[in-house]
Order: C-alpha cells, then sequence, then structure tokens
C-alpha cells in the first residue's frame, strides 16, 4: 500500500496537538501502556500478556485500551487537567477504520460539563484541520461552528420517525421495517445497538461534524447519570463523514454506582462467555475521590485520516 503522509506531517500534527492542549492549560502525562489490572468493558476484547519475574514467577499483563484506569488516579491525587498521547490496544479489531495498536489522544478537564467538553473538542477539531470548509472522499462537509448537536432521542427520530426506543416492541418493528435481521429473542440492549451503528452512525456528520450525546444508561458504564433523566447518561460521540472520531463523558465520581456498574459489566461478559479481567476493586474507591470533570478519547489516526483525506487507516503507517 501507498504511503500517503510523511514523517515531517506526522510530527507537526502531533506538535499541533501538545500545543493545544498546554495552552489550554492542561499537563501532560505518561501512564503505563501494561496494567495488572483493567476495567470490566463488555463491549471490547483484550491483550493480555506474560511478564517473566526475576525470581521466575510468572505474572499476567493486560496491554490497556486506554489510559483511563490511570489517568483517573492521576485526578483524584492532583486533581488538574491533563492529556495524553499513547498507543493502545484492542483485540480484534482490524479494518479500514480500525487496527489492534492505535494511537490514542486523551484528556480529562477538571470541572467541566459535557457541553463544555464538546465544545472544546469542536475548537480542537477546527483547529488541527484548519480550515472552514474540508472535502474528505468526494463529501464536502462544513467545518463552521457550532457543529451539529443531536440528543440519542433526535437522532432517531430525525433518522427513522421513532419516539419510544426504550419500548421492545416497537424496536421490533422498527428493525423489521429497516430491513435487519435478528432473532425473535434478541435482547433490548442488542437491538438497540444494531440499529443505531447500522442505521444512524452512517449517517453521522455527513454535511458537518455531529455530537450525538445522551446514551441509554446500558452504554456508558463509567459515565454520570443525566439530572433530567435517569435512562440516559452524559456521553457523546463525535463523528465526520461518517466516522467516529471521539467518545466522551462526564465521569461518574460515585464510588458506589461505580461498583455496581462494574457488577453489571462483569456479568454481561459472563453471559456472553468472554474472559473476565482482573478487576482492579481499589479503582472503585478512587473514583470517589475525583472532582467533578469531563473526559474525552479521540482516534489520532482517524483525525489524520480526515486532514490528509485517506480512506484506510493502515495507509498512516510509516513501515
Amino acid at each position: 500500500m501507498d504511503k500517503k503522509i510523511s514523517l515531517q506531517a506526522v510530527s507537526d500534527f502531533l506538535a499541533q496537538l501538545r500545543s493545544f492542549f498546554i495552552g489550554h492549560g492542561y499537563l501532560e502525562v505518561m501512564t503505563p501502556i501494561s496494567s495488572p489490572y483493567l476495567i470490566p468493558e463488555s463491549y471490547l476484547d483484550f491483550f493480555q500478556t506474560q511478564l517473566q519475574l526475576p525470581d521466575g514467577r510468572k505474572r499476567w499483563l493486560y496491554l490497556t485500551p486506554s489510559p483511563e484506569l490511570w489517568h483517573k488516579r492521576l485526578l483524584a491525587k492532583y486533581k488538574t487537567s491533563i492529556f495524553e498521547i499513547s498507543p493502545r490496544f484492542r483485540n480484534g479489531d482490524s479494518g479500514k477504520l480500525h487496527k489492534p495498536e492505535f494511537l490514542l489522544l486523551e484528556w480529562y478537564k477538571v470541572g467541566a460539563s459535557i457541553f463544555e467538553t464538546m465544545e472544546e473538542t469542536e475548537e480542537l477539531i477546527k483547529e488541527i484541520l484548519g480550515q472552514e470548509e474540508m472535502i474528505y472522499q468526494g463529501k464536502k462537509i462544513s467545518l463552521n461552528s457550532p457543529f451539529e448537536r443531536l440528543s440519542m432521542a433526535e437522532a432517531f427520530k430525525k433518522y427513522l420517525g421513532c419516539n419510544d426506543f426504550f419500548n421492545l416492541p416497537n424496536l421490533k418493528q422498527l428493525g423489521q421495517r429497516v430491513g435487519l435481521t435478528f432473532s425473535e429473542e434478541i435482547k433490548w440492549e442488542d437491538l438497540f445497538n444494531l440499529i443505531y451503528v447500522s442505521e444512524i452512525e452512517p449517517k453521522l456528520g455527513m454535511n458537518k461534524p455531529t455530537f450525538i450525546y445522551n446514551f441509554p444508561v446500558q452504554f456508558a458504564p463509567l459515565a454520570r447519570e443525566s439530572s433530567n433523566d435517569p435512562r440516559f447518561k452524559e456521553r457523546f460521540e463525535l463523528f465526520v463523514g461518517g466516522v467516529e472520531l471521539a467518545d466522551g463523558y462526564s465521569e461518574l465520581i460515585d464510588s458506589k454506582k461505580q461498583k455496581e456498574e462494574f457488577e453489571r459489566e462483569i456479568e454481561l461478559l459472563k453471559k456472553q462467555g468472554k474472559k473476565i479481567p482482573r478487576v482492579d476493586w481499589e479503582f472503585v474507591e478512587v473514583v470517589g475521590e475525583m472532582p467533578q470533570s469531563s473526559g474525552v478519547a479521540l482516534g489520532l489516526e482517524r483525525l489524520m485520516m480526515l486532514k490528509y483525506d485517506l480512506d484506510d487507516i493502515h495507509q498512516l503507517s510509516l513501515f
């Protein structure tokens, strides 16, 4: 595959990112890539490796999909806004938008609401892409502010004419109407996700970047509940040209609720027949010591794909 990005372009891109966050009062941090623990997350698979200790004993470690486990410890201790650029890992992810090892930007802003964080994310994207209008894979996308903002409920109504996606019979009728195939015994969570991923995600951010926010509680185990409706969590995703670029949320800072969320994720892993990682239960207590904050994870290679109009994440490889 032909390389379509230069070493200088990658260096300039990373320097621009660091300049943005340092200019906004963040501290850059470095955290471990491997860990003896993981956050239990039923929607992803992980890598495991073995450490050979000097005394001959062996210790299992995980390659982390996110620095979240470490960042929240730093937030609890130092209570200051932080960011990190680092390689992370997800098993089973491969395709034009996925690599098992990927470059992740993750940041946490102390004292910010999810809507303030969306505004800052918008500012970052505009600065990095550096133009009022871009062409991505032949599609013209406006980068003028404000970016589109849709709640999940608004998105289901706009694209599918659905006013109540919490009702399983309604959701089944909707799935049949749009031609999806699924078993009669399908669970609500699985059908909701199937419809969202196949019928809504590809339509997001086509004319201008779109934030979709307020996810059902089942899809945001580390996020805070909405103060307006306990059926939702304060989580957002950002799409540009149909590409999911970032995932953010208002952080849950209630240890009791975090423990309940971990237990629920572990039960989901059991039901799916997946391997359950070793869980750091001390992390639950750390969550209760964090200041109010919002965090975002952004796939940097996807952002570079948009910036340089590439259609395959592997075109960014320098090797």
